[in-house]
């Protein structure tokens, strides 16, 4: 079997795609562990962002008790180069580290493969780098004295909040293949480092 991707064919084998295909149902299949509000199209109203905008959604996420807004509260480590790194977007109660972006179908892969890798390296750095895991809960402590995070750091969680083109089902048929075989890569390198992976389709 051939698919078409950044402007090359590739051969995929027919074994090799019903198993990949197998692992991400049984990921996609998994019940979630946090509640999302809505990404409606169009501003509410003309005081407010325009619902377009992921810094917007953001920060309607985490006005849900329980929830704190951590987009572009960046960690400020020397190994990026005094650079900072996003931990996520949103911290959920149970230790959720979720990860938000749209991807609309024209877009490619591109969008979630940077998503991916943005929660891969958040978790890697949290497991091996004690400054930027200090800082990280420094932050979290700050604002919820008593969140569990604090307390249970070993059981991270992962989710992947995905809004599709008009909030559509994020199914083995709505991903393209380079897409899936990403999510999986990022999914396997997760639950290594002890962080369960979970993936949230945002509706419209």
């Amino acid at each position: 079997m051939f698919r078409y991707g950044h402007g090359k064919w590739y051969e995929v084998g027919a074994r090799f795609l019903e198993t990949l295909e197998d692992e991400l149902r049984q990921l996609l299949d998994k019940p979630s562990s946090v509640q999302l509000p809505t990404w409606p199209k169009g501003a509410p109203n003309s005081k407010q962002q325009d619902s377009h905008d992921e810094d917007w959604y953001n920060k309607r996420a985490a006005d849900q008790h329980g929830y704190l807004l951590f987009d572009k509260k960046n960690v400020v480590t020397d190994k990026f180069n005094g650079g900072g790194l996003e931990i996520c977007d949103v911290l959920g109660p149970d230790n959720q580290l979720i990860c938000v972006k749209k991807a609309s179908s024209s877009a490619g892969t591109a969008p979630l493969n940077h998503l991916f890798a943005q929660a891969v390296t958040a978790v890697e750095t949290l497991r091996s780098d004690e400054a930027i895991r200090k800082d990280f809960l420094r932050q979290v402590a700050d604002r919820t004295p008593d969140h569990r995070l604090l307390s249970d750091f070993g059981t991270l969680k992962v989710v992947l909040a995905i809004l599709l083109k008009d909030g559509k089902d994020i199914t083995v048929d709505s991903l393209f293949a380079f897409a899936q075989v990403s999510l999986l890569q990022s999914a396997r390198r997760l639950r290594a480092m002890n962080a369960d992976v979970e993936v949230f389709a945002i509706r419209r």
